[in-house]
């Protein structure tokens, strides 16, 4: 299921404006402390039509995403994926869900849990600096 979304995504960023996913989140991390940037996670899960839906219309072609990709390193991680990340931190139930860490990975604020809105995000974004 993960291929299924990288190809989606990747045929749909061929003319769009995006951001530069990290899949693993302690590669991630290491960037972020080199970089001195904060960490947004979007956490989803497989088998979530939600998931992809917010994938297209959340971190595709939206006027925040340049901002996003100067002020964080983003990670997408699949719910139950070998590679490990700080499962016990990013716990939840709903899905997806974005989280906003700082390079010591720290929460900046509170996360945004299901149903994560292109407004919801702008306006997450304006707060969470």
């Amino acid at each position: 299921m993960r291929i299924l979304i990288l190809v989606s995504l990747l045929l749909s960023l061929i003319h769009a404006n995006h951001i530069s996913w990290y899949g693993d989140f302690d590669k991630a991390h290491k960037q972020a402390l080199k970089e001195k940037k904060n960490l947004m996670v979007l956490l989803i899960k497989k088998d979530c039509p939600e998931c992809i839906e917010t994938i297209k219309t959340t971190f595709i072609n939206q006027p925040y995403i340049d901002k996003i990709n100067q002020e964080y390193i983003s990670v997408l991680i699949t719910k139950d994926q070998k590679s490990s990340y700080p499962i016990e931190m990013l716990y939840t139930f709903q899905y997806p869900s974005l989280f906003f860490l700082d390079n010591r990975e720290l929460f900046v604020c509170e996360p945004i849990r299901g149903g994560v809105t292109p407004n919801k995000l702008n306006s997450y974004l304006e707060q969470c600096r």
